[in-house]
């Protein structure tokens, strides 16, 4: 008996011992987790951004513990649509590996421990904006009005445009972010630069045909908002052929490779800061005026939302400015090659056939070919709620093939842009295109309506296929006309 007794307590007390060597040997929060959320998730999970909860310390990790296992094993977060198949790497990439994830699984199961020692502090925000080399940005711009987002109903896209600050020289940054006032009510948004239309001038218009009267549209001599809004039912009578005039003036919208905006940073949540190389920037130029569009949804409240521009000014000469363009100068649908339909008098106007009823995996391809050496920065998927998946193959002049980004499950609800590490030379001779689906069937969940034709539009309900680029022409080199301070 007391022998079996002994034997008994050793076996516990080397069991005790098994279990304090397997804590021991577990991930900590201080050495492996701590570091790994503050890179991966705190830019989203901190006070005032759009994640339900703040990770920033291990105190306010601890109680999402087994959440965060959940998701990161289901791979829901952090956010990352991408498959790549090419050997770049991105700059922005927030997935993590397997190994990440059975590491914070295999702390989850040790009991979430802290670990000895001082944990890993996240990065300093400035009022929330980034700090870029240890600077807060070096200058903010408004969105020229606040808008009212009401408590419910649905709001169009839309576009506010406003002067520009630098008026007399050119601006040229290294870095931007896009921060809205009201995250929850910010589907998503963008800021480009362009020229203001000609005979034109700011003035107070309605944002959108119906829609509140704001001050910075731009105006025709005639006292009406320049440019469609993507309302067929416009003043003239809605007749079936102004119908379609309309629809076939939103398609040339929806299919222009390049056109009088360029981008300087979209909006997503989860996004909206963007770092470029040295030497590479984006431009705001002396005769450019500023657009802000606008995607809100309301939240059960009514909100007030100004968005806001951080722009950090380039600290190296700058040699190339970055724009962005469509894939898409020829088009292939469901195998058929599609060109644009020239209309009588002159001119052509896209001729996309529109996506059927009911068509659970409608195929498209487009395709650019480049003339001239260029670099590649960055790329960004966007399609609307039927848009299923989207890849970008890069053909080089020899035939060798790069399939540098693949989106095999493309989500509306996070339209992430895809920033390389290293730039991608293509050398002229060049050709890379977009392969999409859609799919407009009922089995898509997201889908308004599976039984209607889906037409080309900025709508959500319409659809887009846009294979954006974020590229430079290598030959193109800035020069300059003042200085930067």
């Amino acid at each position: 008996m007391v022998r079996s007794t002994l034997a008994g307590v050793g076996l516990v007390l080397m069991t005790g011992a098994s279990a304090a060597a397997q804590t021991a040997a577990a991930p900590t929060y201080v050495k492996d987790v701590g570091p790994l959320i503050i890179e991966k998730c705190v830019m989203c999970h901190r006070d005032g951004e759009v994640a339900p909860m703040s990770l920033t310390s291990y105190e306010e990790t601890r109680p999402w513990a087994r959440a965060i296992k959940n998701k990161v094993q289901k791979r829901e977060m952090p956010p990352w649509f991408a498959e790549s198949r090419s050997s770049k790497p991105f700059a922005n990439d927030l997935s993590l590996t397997q190994q990440q994830i059975d590491m914070l699984a295999a702390w989850v199961d040790a009991g979430s421990p802290r670990g000895e020692g001082a944990a890993p502090q996240p990065p300093t925000f400035v009022a929330g904006w980034h700090k870029l080399k240890g600077r807060a940005p070096d200058a903010i711009i408004e969105m020229p009005v606040a808008f009212t987002v009401p408590a419910e109903g649905e709001i169009p896209n839309f576009t506010i445009w406003s002067d520009n600050p630098y008026k007399g020289t050119d601006k040229y940054m290294e870095a931007i972010e896009l921060r809205p006032e009201v995250i929850t009510a910010t589907h998503h948004s963008s800021v480009g630069v362009r020229k203001l239309p000609a005979n034109t001038k700011l003035g107070r218009g309605a944002a959108w045909k119906g829609g509140p009267i704001v001050d910075s549209m731009p105006i025709n001599p005639d006292g009406t908002v320049w440019g469609t809004t993507g309302d067929v039912n416009e003043d003239a009578p809605a007749t079936a052929a102004r119908v379609e005039e309309q629809r076939n003036a939103l398609r040339d919208e929806a299919f222009a490779t390049r056109n009088s905006t360029n981008l300087l940073l979209f909006y997503v949540p989860g996004g909206g800061f963007y770092e470029f190389p040295a030497g590479a920037v984006k431009a705001i130029h002396a005769d450019d005026v500023l657009t802000w569009g606008m995607h809100y949804t309301p939240t059960g409240k009514v909100e007030k939302d100004r968005h806001k521009l951080g722009l950090w000014f380039s600290q190296s000469p700058p040699k190339h400015e970055i724009i962005t363009q469509r894939v898409g100068e020829t088009h292939i649908v469901e195998g058929k090659e599609v060109g644009p339909r020239f209309v009588p008098g002159g001119g052509s106007i896209s001729n996309i056939p529109n996506i059927p009823p009911l068509a659970g995996d409608w195929r498209i391809t487009g395709i650019t070919p480049f003339q001239e050496d260029t670099t590649l920065y960055g790329l960004w998927p966007h399609m609307h709620l039927r848009g299923k998946d989207m890849m970008f193959v890069v053909t080089f002049p020899d035939g060798r093939e790069d399939v540098v980004i693949n989106v095999p499950k493309y989500d509306f609800n996070w339209q992430l842009q895809y920033q390389l590490k290293e730039p991608m030379k293509l050398p002229a001779g060049t050709t890379i295109k977009t392969i999409g689906h859609f799919d407009n069937s009922a089995a898509n969940k997201y889908n308004p309506a599976p039984d209607a034709t889906v037409y080309w539009s900025e709508q959500s309900w319409d659809e887009m296929f846009n294979g954006w680029m974020e590229l430079a022409t290598d030959k193109d080199v800035i020069k300059p006309k003042t200085s930067q301070n």
